[in-house]
């Protein structure tokens, strides 16, 4: 029975994540009106959320046709419970952060923080990787993909303008 449910029950999440990839995204939104040519807004999640369930489904299937069983990673002497609480905290401020700062500017500090947390402790590379790893989600997400990424609210949205422009991304 344990083995039954050890299949059926990561099928049944790879499905309920499959349907809502494809028939949940963005409900009451207007998508087909956002879309420039065949890549819209919902693209990137939708091929994420199939891929994750792909995944999951062949994992799944493999352990159904050859009995595979899921390994335990080794031990690891340097994991830290406080590392991990304060990773999930980042990631909470971060979303916390992007509707009321912006993409722009809480980005090079959640990399910068995520950087830090995990133990780079020199200053240039901690800037460098933030800023120039920023920029470059920024080209990428809002110049290429033309995405409406969120500006902030108040003095960060007129901030932000003022960096695009600078960028040469508006």
């Amino acid at each position: 029975m344990r083995d039954v449910l050890g299949v059926a029950l990561p099928l049944a999440v790879v499905a309920v994540l499959a349907a809502t990839a494809l028939l949940w995204i963005a409900p009451g939104v207007d998508v087909a009106a956002m879309s420039r040519g065949a890549i819209g807004p919902t693209t990137w999640p939708k091929a994420m959320l199939l891929a994750a369930a792909a995944c999951a489904a062949f994992l799944a299937l493999e352990r159904v046709l050859f009995g595979r069983k899921a390994e335990s990673p080794p031990s690891a002497v340097d994991y830290h419970e406080g590392r991990s609480a304060g990773a999930i905290a980042l990631v909470i401020a971060y979303g916390v952060a992007i509707p009321v700062i912006g993409i722009a500017w809480s980005t090079p500090l959640f990399i910068a923080g995520w950087l830090l947390l995990g133990g780079l402790r020199a200053p240039l590379t901690v800037a460098l990787v933030s800023v120039l790893g920023t920029v470059g989600l920024l080209y990428f997400f809002v110049k290429l993909s033309l995405m409406p990424l969120d500006r902030g609210k108040g003095v960060f949205e007129q901030a932000t303008v003022v960096l695009y422009r600078l960028l040469g991304i508006y």
